[in-house]
């Protein structure tokens, strides 16, 4: 069989997008392509400033249209005022939301919290997700939309487990960053793969599909050397990163195969030369980590605690 290509993907004029995250790395490279394919995305971002700066290069080159939309992830009561505004919009619009990519999401650094009160990472990478997923499920059930969780090669570092607690995720006992990042990402698929068992048992029209971009260079990994008081090794790491790191225009083509109506619910997509690096967007086995049903089940579970509310099905 031979490899998938992004000439593969259909035009998309006249279906509607919303990328979380998307005024930058994978996300904007994601959102530049469905645009030049004729889409209409909305970029979801925390900057609204950036956001604009980001609608304005894109629609240099596309054929479709974009929109900018606040949405902070690590803000629960931004995600429903954001999911709320959405939805009346397109309703008034007669317009159907085709896709939901859940890509935004922070990387490291010091122990913070979000709005709530919950560890940041884990807040925005999954729970704020989580949170948008289910707001916006109408919608997404309406039009038998997508939804594309975007998670990582960190993954297979998650250690949750079906004996975690809702503290493991809100408020870890000791803060190791970087393993809070990986249970995050295998939260993420762990999330993807749950939900999408459920879409299959409820015969729901909504598939599921999640992805990971190998490693891409996007402004995570300035960022996360900066909040550790590393700064000083940003220049030296822009200078060989293309030796090292994907750039974000290939690690936006796993979620552009996620997208695509020929990958189905349930698949996992990314690259997987040099371990995961690297490489075109390939069907995967899911991550060891992120493949166990009562694993996923005990994470829907202290979600849906978290959040105060039943997640979707």
């Amino acid at each position: 069989m031979s490899a998938w290509q992004a000439r593969q993907l259909a035009e998309q004029t006249g279906r509607t997008f919303v990328i979380t995250g998307s005024n930058s790395g994978v996300g904007l490279e994601a959102a530049r392509d469905l645009v030049g394919r004729g889409g209409h995305v909305v970029l979801a971002v925390r900057d609204v400033a950036a956001g604009e700066k980001a609608r304005a290069e894109i629609l240099r080159a596309g054929r479709g249209s974009a929109e900018v939309r606040r949405l902070d992830l690590a803000d629960l009561d931004s995600v429903a005022t954001f999911a709320k505004e959405l939805s009346e919009q397109l309703a008034a619009d007669g317009r159907l939301l085709n896709a939901l990519v859940c890509n935004a999401g922070v990387m490291g650094g010091p122990l913070l919290f979000t709005t709530q009160g919950f560890e940041r990472q884990m807040g925005t990478n999954h729970l704020g997700h989580a949170a948008l997923v289910t707001a916006l499920w109408p919608a997404l059930h309406e039009a038998g939309g997508r939804v594309v969780v975007v998670s990582s090669i960190a993954a297979r570092g998650g250690r949750l487990s079906t004996v975690s607690t809702r503290d493991d995720l809100v408020a870890p006992a000791v803060y190791d960053t970087q393993k809070v990042y990986a249970n995050t990402k295998q939260a993420n698929l762990l999330f993807a793969q749950e939900l999408h068992r459920r879409v299959v048992a409820a015969g729901s029209p909504v598939s599921v599909v999640a992805a990971h971009p190998g490693v891409s260079w996007t402004n995570l990994f300035p960022r996360q050397l900066r909040e550790q008081g590393k700064g000083y090794l940003v220049m030296p790491l822009r200078l060989v990163h293309p030796l090292a790191f994907q750039s974000a225009t290939a690690g936006a083509l796993p979620t552009l195969r996620a997208l695509d109506s020929s990958t189905p619910s349930g698949a996992f997509v990314g690259p997987k030369l040099l371990n995961g690096w690297r490489g075109r967007p390939e069907l995967l086995g899911v991550f060891s980590t992120g493949a166990d049903p009562a694993v996923a089940a005990r994470l829907w579970e202290l979600t849906e605690d978290v959040l105060g509310t039943p997640l979707p099905l």
